[in-house]
């Protein structure tokens, strides 16, 4: 559906810019078309385009909830390596994310993910998420 609309904007001469391309990967994960979403994800990176923190967890999240470990920890992965702040991907995507909707394997699994891909995070940060590990 998203690749459609783009397509569609393309052929126009329209050239979706950062906030609309944010809208419908928002649109497609409401929907719960997570796999559009992913590939409107790898889009948007090819492109430039820097994805919204929100948009990821819910890409993340929905993927977990579908039984989709693999494509949830790609996701993760692309997330990773891009300009985001570590402590802001560990509060919103496994504290917010994750943990609140009690996906507690895919948290650990992405906790152990940054923590093997040397991603520091603040001290307090370290310890609200083995608090929130322990809460769940």
């Amino acid at each position: 559906m998203a690749q459609r609309l783009l397509s569609h904007m393309n052929i126009k001469g329209l050239s979706p810019n950062e906030d609309i391309l944010n809208s419908l990967l928002g649109c497609c994960c409401e929907l719960e078309m997570y796999a559009d979403a992913l590939n409107l994800l790898e889009s948007m990176m090819k492109h430039g385009h820097l994805p919204k923190l929100d948009s990821f967890m819910s890409i993340v999240c929905g993927l977990y909830a579908e039984g989709n470990a693999v494509k949830a920890q790609a996701a993760f992965s692309y997330l990773l390596h891009r300009q985001y702040n570590y402590d802001e991907v560990a509060w919103k995507v496994l504290i917010d994310g994750l943990l609140k909707k009690g996906l507690v394997d895919g948290f650990s699994e992405l906790f152990s993910l940054m923590e093997k891909k040397g991603c520091f995070i603040h001290p307090k940060t370290y310890t609200m998420l083995i608090e929130g590990l322990d809460g769940s």
